[in-house]
């Protein structure tokens, strides 16, 4: 990652890299992505649907503009600079549809820290992102372990049995206005981006969806990096490794498939058909 772009993300807990993807690309891509094929599921979070295509070995043999980018040296070592890990992110397409339907508020759309330590998340937008698309929203600087910081997550960590916000309870705490104010720290910032748009974020920093319209949403190449924080190894870009995770994914989730068919209902991330997702 280039002096810059290192220094940004330290100091603020993300980066933006403008024009990472020029027309021509984003032009292809746009064209693949939409050629029939690959598995999609989605996740409904109150109102909104969460979509996605795993960006597989299968998926992008056939689309060679998409796989040349996935594979590209310039945009993997941003990822595992992000993650400082040596390891291939997990890549999808993803689809964000606020008010899809009816349902109560989006818990993504409330500040929250995904896990107790430093991990990786990437958006490579595909078409420009407005406010009233609900772009990606972080609280600058929220990533450093203050003083503040230290005292509220100690706080936190100690009620969060008793919590029944769904995630807070899980390990993913929710920081409300005041809670940011208590941590000494400053309002959210939704990043409206064109589209080519890079961003990289250290979600242990506080983040969310922005606010937006129903009906609206942003189509984007989504990319997850999150790693054993007590394995002292710098970790290995290997093919074989990434297939193996990729393999005992699948097998996942088709578990929990069976799962939620024996009790009649949907599981968490459901099958959908694709042309829904890229319509």
């Amino acid at each position: 990652m280039p002096k810059l772009l290192r220094k940004a993300y330290a100091r603020d807990g993300f980066c933006i890299i403008t024009n990472f993807l020029d027309e021509h690309e984003l032009a292809a891509i746009r064209q693949e992505i939409r050629t029939p094929g690959g598995t999609a599921r989605q996740m409904i979070q109150g109102n909104t649907a969460t979509q996605r295509i795993l960006l597989d070995e299968a998926f992008l043999q056939t689309r060679p503009s998409l796989s040349a980018l996935i594979h590209s040296g310039s945009f993997v070592d941003l990822l595992e600079y992000g993650a400082a890990k040596a390891c291939m992110p997990l890549m999808y397409i993803q689809r964000i549809r606020n008010g899809h339907l009816p349902g109560s508020v989006d818990p993504q759309k409330t500040m929250h820290s995904d896990t107790f330590h430093p991990t990786m998340k990437a958006w490579l937008f595909l078409e420009d992102v407005e406010q009233k698309h609900g772009p990606f929203t972080y609280v600058r600087g929220s990533h450093k372990l203050t003083k503040a910081r230290f005292n509220w997550e100690y706080a936190r960590s100690c009620a969060a049995g008793k919590l029944r916000d769904g995630y807070s309870e899980k390990g993913s705490f929710r920081a409300s206005p005041d809670d940011l104010a208590e941590m000494n720290l400053p309002e959210p910032e939704g990043i409206t981006a064109k589209a080519g748009t890079l961003v990289i974020a250290n979600t242990n920093g506080f983040h969310g969806r922005g606010d937006a319209e129903d009906g609206e949403g942003r189509i984007e190449i989504w990319a997850y990096g999150r790693h054993n924080p007590f394995n002292p190894l710098p970790g290995f870009n290997l093919k074989f490794i990434s297939n193996i995770e990729l393999f005992f994914l699948k097998a996942y989730w088709r578990h929990k498939d069976k799962q939620a068919k024996k009790r009649g209902v949907k599981s968490s991330w459901h099958l959908i058909d694709t042309n829904e997702m890229l319509d």
